[in-house]
């Protein structure tokens, strides 16, 4: 019975979470629309998002793993009932974060010169520069709104957990658009401003997220302080809490190193490789911005499974090594992959299905054609993007830190060795294959290991996947029925290609569950009624 009760608290926990995730990043897709309008230009575009695969891949660097230690020390202490640590625990990381996002932004400072010419050329590199110049501030400001979000996740307070990835995106769309049209409608200044305008808007949206959960926070902090007055438990040294707080952080540390490879190669080698394969300068500018820009916003829907489903699984799965109910660790391994497989792989087979008519309705482009391909191709990203993160910090919380750390690394070697030349070879197709080849050894070889470690048998995860494969391909067939019937909602109105979109994509959506409800697999896999064939 408390097995199952903490199945289903990790399953709330997880969608609740996910939740925030979706709304914020749903948030994040809405905003792109009118902001495409605003700038009305793939070069622009291209620079806006570059911009924030290098933001993202120095925030990671000097971010990620600290979060996750955080959440994890937390959990621990406060299963064990030792408020007087885990109030220690909280001083600590905000302290160390704030160090770290110093670090970053200064980082950030000094190379934007050298990547605003790398990305840009020497003709627009100021321009470049300047946008790096300005989001350097959040890479300060967002680790400490990690650390504060790692103590939630660690306290179980998924809701506002999830509250606060909400609230930070309504702050940053709502500063973002509206400063961007005044700047270029009210004021009529040149577009560039509303560029400028748009990635300030990261930072006015981390420092009200600060001010927000640091009030919340503050009731639990006094309810344990009153509760650590109160008890006699050992007091442990800063310094060792400090210690293992570094030890456990590093392997995280590394995983970002690895696992986010995809953000430096997409802002680097991979405009790199466009230029020297064929396209011509502004082909590159419509593939950056693509894949950048509106693919980068489109697949982070299916990918916050990963960090949805990973701040809720750590803490879990923390908790029950410490009380060691193994049959509930292989319970909730087993319920995690297969929830993030069954609702990702729908979500990126619709974008890569769909991607011309979402892009010609919703996002500007001087070449629809290699625009679409584009997206179709990096919707199959998404897969990995959304299964990957939540592998490794599996693994991570397993206590399977060198074979999570060895495969990430091999995957991340992979990447960067073979994606030029499968680039100059294929096309940006080559991109993504050379990505989807090393995720697929890094799930694998991943598997593997959990299950020879902790005896996990996948078998029904195997008969689930030819179930969901079958919805896959049904889906599709659905999609080429509707097309070929005349209904490609890629010419003409955009609001009656809107409608026939929704018509379509709900009539795909609604085939792929209902086969795979008749096989009863999101039955199983979330634990409802019904008997499963699997």
């Amino acid at each position: 019975m408390e097995s199952k009760t903490k199945k289903k608290s990790l399953i709330r926990s997880s969608l609740i979470s996910t939740g925030g995730f979706f709304i914020a990043k749903l948030l994040g897709l809405v905003y792109t629309i009118p902001l495409a309008s605003i700038l009305a230009s793939d070069a622009y575009l291209s620079y806006y998002g570059t911009a924030y695969r290098i933001y993202s891949y120095i925030l990671q660097v000097f971010t990620a793993g600290f979060p996750m230690a955080v959440a994890t020390m937390i959990a621990t202490y406060a299963t064990l009932e030792d408020p007087r640590t885990v109030l220690k625990v909280r001083r600590i990381a905000i302290r160390f974060l704030a160090v770290m996002g110093a670090a970053g932004m200064l980082l950030m400072m000094l190379l934007s010169p050298l990547f605003g010419s790398v990305v840009a050329g020497q003709e627009n590199g100021s321009v470049m520069r300047n946008v790096l110049l300005i989001l350097s501030a959040a890479v300060f400001l967002v680790p400490l709104l990690s650390a504060y979000r790692g103590y939630c996740q660690g306290m179980d307070e998924m809701e506002e957990y999830a509250f606060s990835q909400t609230f930070e995106q309504f702050v940053r769309v709502g500063f973002l658009l509206g400063v961007s049209c005044l700047l270029v409608y009210g004021f009529h200044a040149d577009r560039v401003w509303a560029l400028y305008a748009s990635v300030a808007a990261t930072s006015v949206a981390a420092l009200a997220g600060l001010f927000q959960i640091a009030r919340y926070t503050g009731r639990s902090r006094h309810r344990l302080e009153k509760a650590a007055a109160g008890t006699d438990a050992p007091d442990i040294p800063a310094r060792k809490l400090v210690r293992d707080f570094v030890l456990l952080a590093v392997p995280y540390f590394v995983m970002a190193i690895l696992g986010y490879i995809d953000d430096p190669i997409n802002s680097i080698l991979l405009p790199y490789a466009l230029n020297h394969s064929g396209y011509t300068p502004d082909q590159v500018n419509v593939v950056l911005s693509a894949v950048n820009y509106v693919g980068s916003k489109l697949i982070s829907i299916p990918m916050i499974l990963g960090p949805g489903f990973t701040a809720a699984l750590i803490p879990h799965i923390t908790s029950m090594l410490a009380e060691q109910n193994l049959r509930g660790v292989r319970k909730n391994v087993r319920e995690v992959i297969s929830i993030v497989l069954y609702v990702a792989l729908p979500v990126c087979a619709c974008m890569a299905l769909y991607a011309r008519p979402i892009y010609y309705i919703l996002y500007y482009t001087e070449d629809l054609n290699l625009a679409a391909s584009t997206i179709a191709w990096n919707s199959l990203e998404g897969v990995a993007g959304s299964v990957l993160p939540v592998i490794t910090s599996m693994m991570m919380a397993l206590r399977l830190r060198r074979a999570g750390l060895k495969s990430l690394a091999i995957y991340s070697a992979f990447k960067v060795v073979t994606v030029v030349p499968m680039v100059m070879w294929l096309g940006f197709p080559g991109a993504v294959l050379s990505s989807l080849t090393g995720a697929l050894y890094v799930f694998f070889a991943n598997l593997h290991e959990i299950r020879h470690r902790y005896r996990i048998s996948f078998r029904a995860l195997s008969h689930q996947m030819i179930f969901i494969v079958a919805g896959l391909l049904c889906m599709w067939g659905v999609t080429w029925l509707i097309q070929t019937a005349g209904f490609t909602a890629d010419s003409g109105s955009k609001l009656v290609c809107l409608l026939q979109l929704m018509v379509s994509g709900l009539a795909s959506l609604g085939v792929y569950l209902g086969v795979t409800w008749f096989f009863q697999i999101p039955q199983t896999v979330f634990g409802l009624r019904g008997r499963s064939h699997v």
